[in-house]
């Protein structure tokens, strides 16, 4: 139990040896949660809505959108309604009786008699509210029975820290006998404490040399010791970092805290900051029915509590389960969801959850939740969740990294070290405890990463992860990409088509140096459990997968004006066409984040080309059959970029002028986003409507999308206008509305309607269908005439004297400033990955290589989803 005397530790963020000044700690007050917007306290006084969760690196200096693809989760109701909503999860989800869950999810012995005579029990206050039975709202906010009269109110005097002081003291209990009854824990024991209402862990304070009796100076970030997106508690292993991070000592709540001493007296011992990055099992609580997740009464038809408010607390559990996947390197989640006397276990995976049917706690020391710390009482790390490839890095380890990152082959590669690391130069550590470095081993390799390039929030499907990863015996960096596929003969491991593309040599794609399948500690493969309980449409387990590309490569959206970008499409391009000429593969997923910038060189002898990347959603020709409509239709690719055609006809056969068209479309949305055109007063509007969700239909559970698509493919002229101040890019617009329009006159688009599109009410005979074939004769159908648009205004097309066909003034060659900042509209992702889904873990901070003029842009401050990603395979 943490203390006044407890010794002080050094900060273990890499293997326990930087150094964070204690002499500086937040104060610590109130009894509310900073990030339950619709809760309240029991003064009645409305909780804020926090932050974000962490300190922000400073890099010694950054190019152009040089944060774009940086990790920072995204917090509060966005990601909340993402998750609980547009995440799909709740179809990801299926409860259990209270036996399976520990028969299936959970692994070990139960306890002895002897054991459980040293378990504590709770003796909470019983219900007086009336229970509506059906799980619905039974209180309101000021904490009375909503069917009590006016004469006669019952008050509720549950209190959520309450709830979480006696689950501390069951988990106390239930570590003391492990200790003393046996068999004792081979892992690190573990502390539950109390974290609502203290301030999420922040940055490490810089060392500074003061006297004696001089106060620390506070940190300069000012992020710092803000209150954040956090849950009620939460389970730690006890170790040297969250003795420095986590717990607070009885002598500080003594000093910080603003709480009654009554309080301060109960809570002694138990509380402790949230640290996403030590977290073993999230604990929510709720003392509100109306405001849980789900339902808790002895009769229910579902155990999703179907209200806006029971949507809201999804989010919440989710956020949490979703940093913590983020923040560490795991293959499953424990959480415990709370209802005053009541409780679920949930057990999370990359196919979904499975939650435990409700079950009381204060009944006696035999409860399915002294069972619950009994048995990761005696788990292995690995049986928590962990996986055993990645371990923290010592100080050595990672001050190697640090010197690589002073002379590195590129500037972007330095950067993102810097980033990774979240090193303060200045200082010489790190600023953030919530990204501690680790080594991974793969292929006989030992490789240094830290905090991820970009990160997938989805909590299901492949959940990518990319690193900028440091090879601790060669030298070198690399690019780590980390994630879940389909356990399925029928979709190729992605350094399987890297191997085939390699081998009939089409050029401008990554090198793939290596692969594996992550295995666990008997050699098995690391895959989910819950694939076959949760999704009955998709049976297939999903298995933990890394792969490692020689080049590290920067985000599309870095391109330096519109005549650059051109060109790199056009190297794009010849990537698509030879994998599909010479090695017979469709990508089937073209999009921003998939074409990268490979710059090589420092200074002014940097070269730039782009890259075809992420080909883990293609298809091989041969398995393309001629009538072959997809089994899930609409879930291929990225819904931004896909065509027109295959997002109005979701039973089209996917083709390869559908691949090429989205090219047309990447273009065309970075116009929008970093050149002023005629839509930039209702910019909001043309994206969601052009490449978002505003005009989607559901039609017998089929998604149906495109149509303002459809409309500019057919316009008879471009879809935007940049001005006559811009001629050449006018131009370039023209020449691509060339071709796509001409494509798009020589098909007969009803028929497309009549085979392709579902009609409500009528069964569809899905197998074989008849295919409109491709006969090279429109102008997408082949690469030639669109490649041949972007050669010419990229400048890869020469004339007799060597020089580009078609010179840009000056005055033309420029990009305006993000024009989605500081939006919803704002696509942050890594180009390096794609397969993710909806916003990511992100910073929102940018960085312009020159300053720009900020721009009041209309109406575009409307709220809107960013890009969407399919997670989906055909199977």
């Amino acid at each position: 139990m943490p203390g006044s005397n407890r010794p002080s530790f050094p900060s273990a963020v890499y293997d326990g040896v930087f150094q964070a000044s204690p002499a500086s700690d937040p104060v610590i007050d109130t009894s509310t949660r900073a990030d339950d917007t619709s809760s309240q306290s029991s003064t009645g006084t409305k909780r804020a809505h926090s932050p974000a969760n962490d300190i922000k690196s400073t890099p010694p200096k950054l190019g152009p959108n040089g944060l774009k693809n940086a990790v920072d989760p995204p917090h509060g109701k966005a990601i909340r309604d993402s998750l609980s909503q547009k995440d799909e999860m709740p179809t990801k989800m299926n409860e259990v009786s209270i036996d399976d869950m520990f028969k299936i999810y959970i692994p070990g012995d139960d306890p002895s008699p002897e054991a459980q005579s040293e378990f504590v029990s709770v003796a909470l206050e019983s219900d007086v509210a009336e229970d509506s039975g059906n799980g619905t709202a039974d209180t309101r906010n000021d904490g009375k029975s909503a069917n009590a009269t006016k004469s006669k109110p019952k008050a509720v005097s549950w209190v959520e820290w309450r709830c979480m002081i006696e689950i501390c003291k069951i988990s106390d209990s239930v570590v003391g006998a492990a200790q003393s009854v046996g068999p004792k824990p081979s892992e690190p024991l573990f502390k539950t404490y109390d974290t609502s209402n203290w301030p999420t862990q922040a940055g490490i304070k810089p060392k500074e040399k003061r006297k004696r009796d001089e106060e620390a100076t506070e940190p300069e970030d000012p992020e710092e010791g803000k209150r954040r997106t956090k849950p009620d508690g939460g389970v730690y292993a006890v170790n040297s970092r969250t003795e420095q991070f986590v717990a607070i000592s009885d002598a500080t709540l003594e000093k910080k805290s603003r709480i009654s001493d009554a309080d301060k007296k109960v809570r002694a011992g138990f509380v402790g900051h949230c640290s996403w990055a030590d977290l073993v099992v999230p604990i929510e609580v709720k003392v509100d029915r109306s405001r849980a997740a789900f339902t808790f009464a002895d009769k229910r038809d579902h155990f999703l509590l179907n209200t806006d408010n029971g949507t809201k607390g999804l989010g919440q559990i989710l956020e949490y389960v979703g940093q913590v996947f983020t923040h560490q390197h795991r293959t499953h989640v424990y959480a415990l969801y709370v209802f005053r006397h009541q409780a679920r276990i949930l057990y999370f995976d990359r196919s979904g959850c499975i939650l435990s049917e409700p079950f009381q706690y204060a009944t006696g020391t035999d409860t399915p939740l002294h069972r619950f710390f009994w048995r990761l009482a005696h788990m292995s790390n690995e049986q928590r969740g962990y996986d055993r490839t990645a371990v923290l890095a010592s100080e050595d380890e990672v001050k190697q990294m640090v010197e690589y990152a002073q002379d590195p082959p590129t500037d972007y590669i330095g950067e993102q070290i810097y980033y990774a690391l979240s090193w303060d130069s200045e200082n010489g550590a790190p600023r953030s405890t919530q990204w501690p470095a680790y080594k991974v081993t793969m292929a006989n390799r030992t490789l240094l990463i830290a905090r991820p390039m970009a990160s997938a929030k989805s909590l299901h499907g492949r959940c990518t992860r990319g690193y900028i990863a440091y090879d601790l015996k060669e030298r070198t960096v690399s690019f780590l990409k980390d994630f879940w596929r389909p356990d399925s003969e029928r979709i190729p491991a992605e350094h399987e088509v890297y191997k085939r593309l390699a081998a009939h040599k089409v050029s401008n794609i990554a090198t793939c140096e290596d692969s594996e399948n992550v295995s666990d500690l008997h050699g098995q493969w690391q895959v989910t459990k819950t694939h076959g309980a949760v999704d009955h449409n998709f049976h297939l387990p999903y298995g933990h997968y890394r792969l490692r590309l020689r080049e590290v490569c920067r985000p599309l959206i870095d391109f330096k004006e519109f005549r650059e970008l051109a060109a790199l499409l056009y190297d794009a391009m010849i990537a698509h066409e030879e994998a599909w000429c010479r090695a017979a593969i469709l990508h089937r997923d073209i999009s921003i984040n998939n074409i990268l910038i490979l710059e090589e060189g420092k200074g002014k002898e940097v070269t730039r080309r782009g890259i075809l990347n992420d080909w883990d959603l293609c298809k091989y020709k041969e398995q393309m059959g001629e009538g072959t409509a997809p089994r899930r239709p609409n879930l291929t690719g990225t819904w931004y970029f896909r065509s027109a055609l295959s997002l109005q006809f979701p039973y089209k056969p996917y083709r390869i002028s559908d691949d090429i068209e989205s090219f047309v479309h990447v273009y065309h949305y970075c116009i929008y986003r970093f050149h002023i055109t005629d839509a930039v007063d209702g910019l909001a509007a043309t994206i969601n409507t052009t490449y978002g969700n505003a005009e989607q239909q559901n039609v017998d559970g089929v998604t149906i999308g495109g149509r303002r698509k459809l409309v500019d493919m057919e316009s008879s002229r471009p879809p935007m206008r940049v001005g006559a101040d811009y001629p050449t890019l006018e131009d370039c617009l023209v020449a691509l509305h060339e071709v796509y329009n001409c494509h798009y006159k020589a098909m007969n688009v009803t028929s497309y309607e009549r085979l392709y599109r579902p009609t409500r009410g009528k069964k569809r005979n899905m197998r074989p269908v008849p295919e409109i074939n491709e006969d090279n004769t429109k102008p997408m159908d082949t690469h030639t005439k669109l490649k041949d648009v972007f050669a010419l205004y990229g400048g890869r097309a020469k004339d007799e004297l060597g020089n580009p066909s078609i010179v840009w003034e000056e005055d033309e060659l420029q990009k305006t400033e993000d024009l989605f900042e500081h939006t919803s509209l704002a696509e942050r992702k890594n180009g390096q990955l794609s397969s993710a889904i909806h916003e990511d873990f992100e910073d929102e901070e940018r960085q312009a290589e020159r300053p720009v003029k900020r721009l009041k842009v209309g109406s575009m401050s409307a709220t809107l989803p960013s890009i969407l990603e399919s997670h989906h395979e055909e199977q």
